[in-house]
């Protein structure tokens, strides 16, 4: 078909790459370029613009290249748009009722050069039926496009690997469609370090936004962070070894930033507001103490130039007053000084006979380790059981399904037992070790620091609860100290205690002062 365009006419380049690979060798845009820009000199037609876009830009901005480029054609009154093919200009109906209705709407015209083939107003009709064939077939090509991108990552899902593109501490690496996470060196630990702070309730979510902008954690474009996104951060079951995929919580084959529990803590903080507000002033006690009558939490307050910790809410509450914040942090640390009178000889027999008792209750988990292996291992037969049974048809697909999804969650909290019976153990020894060292410093370690977010952690590596009521402090202490404190007045009778240290035990046991949490 012969062109109807004349020496004077002007005209706009449409350029737009078919694929990502295209796309990476440099090649197509330039050569769908160099195409065009031939045929106008041939037919010596001024080009006045040129229009690029990528296949993976997002189709929102495929759209705005599209309409940018009918508004300045229509704004200029060039009459004229080269394309190299028609799948390059429109791969839908709506963009190709657009383009009709801009050539219907004058003497414009169409050109696609490399099918050489021209749509105008005066096209005839087995023409016209050309055209709405080649945008059909075009528009099947992208449907089965995205047909098959959805098959592929679908199961790519299955094999526990997630097919998204982005997550905050990880590298995706490998070829397209085969693409894994994998730990970033420079982020991983980053992005750990800002879970942990959050799980330890001392935190908002907007101060977690600035420390993570100072570590150097950015977004997907390398921007600072927006609140929503550490929310979502937050809660990304990814961050456990989890994902999400079309509704379904799927085991990820990744390597997790946090253990389950840590998450579930996290989760916790943040549905329950257990984490401070982002405020001007930092209360070493904020959402760390409750009321003692209602349960509801204390707040703190400046009066006077001091801090004072008292029931504010609106429930019915007869407590009136408050405390002053220095007292209350006075009283908790003088809990630390049954401690203080220790010799290093007696210390050294503490952790001893510590050792001694790790030694036990690490036989005892390794035997409920290894039941808990043989209850997966049965599982697991009987699992593979079931599938020859299916096989050879005597149960029934839909019994089969029902009995091998409850036998495989079965196995999944086998599995979560196990995980987190591992990290206690690891733990378990560091903790009892170094809780000698804390308790015996604790006072020393808490004057000496100036932050309240500093205090707030010290603070809950030793107290699991804290009260006011009628005035008075009341706590319970942490597991490992309060276990630690039980020792230590255990060896009362067993050691030639110094008068201070045996005056301060007694104190301290005539204190009835219990735990509330399990071991």
């Amino acid at each position: 078909m012969k062109s109807s365009t004349n020496f004077s006419q002007k005209c706009v380049l449409y350029c737009r790459v078919s694929s990502k690979e295209q796309e990476d060798t440099g090649y197509s845009l330039d050569a769908q370029q160099h195409l065009l820009e031939q045929y106008a000199d041939k037919n010596q037609i001024d080009v006045v613009k040129i229009f690029r876009i990528s296949e993976s830009a997002s189709g929102k901005q495929i759209r705005k290249v599209f309409y940018e480029m009918l508004d300045y054609v229509k704004k200029n009154k060039i009459k004229l748009i080269l394309s190299e093919k028609i799948d390059r200009l429109t791969r839908n109906l709506k963009d190709a009722s657009v383009i009709s209705e801009w050539i219907m709407s004058g003497e414009n015209e169409v050109h696609f050069v490399k099918e050489n083939f021209i749509v105008s107003r005066n096209t005839r009709a087995h023409e016209n039926l050309v055209w709405d064939m080649k945008v059909a077939i075009s528009r099947f090509y992208t449907n089965n496009l995205s047909e098959e991108v959805r098959k592929g990552q679908t199961e790519k899902a299955s094999q526990g690997k997630y097919p998204g593109s982005f997550k905050l501490g990880y590298l995706s690496v490998g070829e397209k469609g085969k693409k894994e996470f994998v730990p970033n060196d420079k982020t991983f630990n980053q992005a750990r370090k800002m879970l942990e702070m959050y799980a330890s309730g001392n935190y908002s979510m907007k101060a977690i936004k600035e420390k993570a902008w100072e570590v150097g954690l950015r977004s997907r474009f390398d921007k600072r962070l927006y609140k929503s996104q550490i929310e979502k951060f937050l809660k990304d079951p990814f961050n456990y070894g989890c994902f999400l995929w079309k509704g379904e919580l799927r085991e990820g084959t990744h390597k997790p930033l946090i253990i389950k529990e840590t998450y579930d803590i996290i989760q916790e903080v943040r549905t329950r507001g257990k984490a401070p507000f982002y405020q001007r002033h930092e209360y070493i006690f904020s959402k760390m103490i409750k009321c003692g009558e209602c349960k509801g939490t204390i707040s703190s307050e400046v009066q006077k130039g001091r801090v004072y910790c008292a029931c504010k809410h609106n429930k019915v509450c007869t407590q009136k007053g408050g405390v002053r914040e220095d007292r209350v942090e006075k009283r908790l640390i003088d809990v630390m000084s049954v401690f203080e009178s220790i010799t290093a000889e007696e210390a050294k027999e503490i952790q001893r006979r510590i050792k001694e008792n790790h030694k036990k209750e690490a036989e005892y988990k390794l035997s409920v380790i290894s039941t808990l292996n043989a209850q997966y291992t049965s599982l697991q037969v009987k699992i593979d059981r079931m599938y020859d049974d299916k096989l050879s048809g005597d149960i029934s697909t839909e019994m089969w399904r029902t009995k091998n999804d409850t036998a495989i969650a079965d196995q999944k909290k086998i599995q979560a037992e196990l995980e987190k019976l591992k990290n206690q153990e690891a733990e378990y020894f560091e903790t009892y070790i170094d809780i000698l060292d804390l308790a015996q410093r604790a006072k020393s370690i808490y004057n000496k620091r100036k932050s309240s977010g500093d205090k707030r952690l010290l603070l809950q590596n030793l107290f699991s609860e804290i009260i006011i009521k009628d005035g008075s402090v009341k706590y319970e202490l942490k597991t490992p100290v309060r276990k630690y404190r039980d020792r230590v007045l255990s060896f009362e009778n067993n050691f030639e205690l110094k008068k201070a240290f045996a005056d301060n035990a007694k104190a301290y046991s005539e204190a009835k002062i219990t735990s509330m949490l399990p071991r």
